[in-house]
């Protein structure tokens, strides 16, 4: 005959735990893969590029999303972890670029800037028509997901081309949430 209290023992100690509070609950939610494109972005052209060697420009743009609104005891995080160019008019490739950022604010608060990606091309390399840019430190983009709207700005230098030119801009999130108690 077997003995029941040693089957009924590891119970017994869990429903104590329950009933003292000593019982944590963790869980844990992610979304690996979630991706914001703005299309047909326009870049004006810079008159004089090929006498004046490499330079600068800024641009930004906004995109509305919905309002991160999460209730209180979670933990979470959104990450941008790539950002991809796509070349739609006016240019074949990206290879005039050589250093490039791009930051992300909310559209309330455009002074909480937070830097998504900072690329820097190899001299010797060549990029094509899509430009990859992987992030080298992914940082929590929360806040700037906490209001309905995000601006984003484009930093890029380089031998930019004189005429105008288009591009798709994709920036690949991911996103986590726990809770623990």
């Amino acid at each position: 005959m077997k003995d029941k209290s040693r089957q009924i023992a590891p119970f017994a100690l869990a429903f104590l735990a329950l009933g003292t509070g000593a019982c944590m609950v963790s869980v844990e939610a992610e979304a690996p893969d979630i991706e914001v494109t703005q299309q047909n972005i326009l870049f004006p052209g810079v008159a004089g590029t090929g006498v004046l060697g490499d330079v600068a420009m800024t641009h930004s743009f906004s995109q509305k999303h919905p309002k991160l609104d999460l209730p209180a005891g979670l933990t979470p995080e959104v990450k941008a972890l790539e950002v991809t160019l796509t070349a739609k008019s006016g240019i074949t490739s990206f290879d005039f670029i050589h250093y490039l950022r791009l930051s992300m604010s909310d559209g309330a608060d455009k002074s909480d800037a937070i830097e998504l990606i900072n690329y820097q091309r190899d001299a010797t390399g060549t990029t094509g028509p899509v430009l990859t840019m992987p992030s080298a430190n992914p940082v929590n983009a929360l806040e700037q997901w906490k209001t309905d709207a995000a601006v984003f700005t484009v930093d890029v230098a380089g031998q930019l081309p004189e005429s105008d030119w288009t591009a798709d801009v994709t920036v690949r999130f991911a996103g986590k949430v726990s809770y623990q108690r």
